[in-house]
């Protein structure tokens, strides 16, 4: 199941610290709910995990990602990404490009395009609930990216990604997140209906 999930957000911190933070994978992934860079086998080229938890069971996508495109006088980043469910239930693969740019007011815009093929357990969802189950993730991306940047510009300096030891990311808690996500959409529906069922 393919699909394909464009999204828009703004920071309020200047171009250049925001393209410093948005190149290091290590940093990128610190704010995605359940990832963990592992590995760095070059450069360019990182092992990592996303922890999912479904019920009392917590299931670890392994995978890899790569950096195909890195320009950094245009500030865009394309990486290309594919991971399997260590328990063989299912796999996803992803393109994802990001562009960043200055605005006028000093604060930095980030546009991104991400093409997502998911195969197995994760595709039963549907494309809506994914793509409902992804908003709320990077809604929840972006809050953190938000909060990394202001930590860094408040102590003055910005911490070395390969300092120290890394936490243990929290997983996902998938079937808190499809609830959510349904309760939120049956919502809508509802009123929609009354609305609709209003006075003539």
């Amino acid at each position: 199941m393919a699909i394909k999930i464009e999204k828009t957000f703004q920071v309020q911190e200047p171009l250049d610290r925001v393209w410093k933070f948005l190149s290091d994978p290590r940093k990128v992934a610190g704010c995605i709910p359940g990832a963990q860079v592992t590995e760095a086998l070059d450069d360019r080229t990182y092992k990592g995990l996303i922890k999912v938890q479904v019920g009392p069971s917590v299931t670890d996508y392994r995978g890899e990602a790569h950096i195909a495109l890195l320009d950094n006088e245009k500030h865009e980043i394309q990486m290309v990404g594919k991971g399997q469910d260590v328990r063989g239930k299912g796999s996803a693969s992803m393109k994802m490009t990001g562009q960043a740019r200055a605005l006028p007011d000093g604060s930095t815009e980030v546009v991104t395009v991400s093409e997502v093929n998911v195969v197995g357990l994760l595709a039963q969802l549907g494309a809506r609930m994914i793509q409902e189950v992804s908003n709320k993730m990077f809604e929840e991306f972006t809050r953190n990216l938000r909060t990394q940047l202001q930590q860094e510009r408040l102590v003055g300096t910005e911490q070395s990604s390969t300092s120290g030891t890394a936490p243990q990311p929290q997983p996902i808690k998938a079937v808190p997140l499809v609830l959510t996500v349904a309760r939120e959409s049956a919502g809508r529906l509802f009123r929609r209906i009354f609305r609709g069922s209003g006075p003539r």
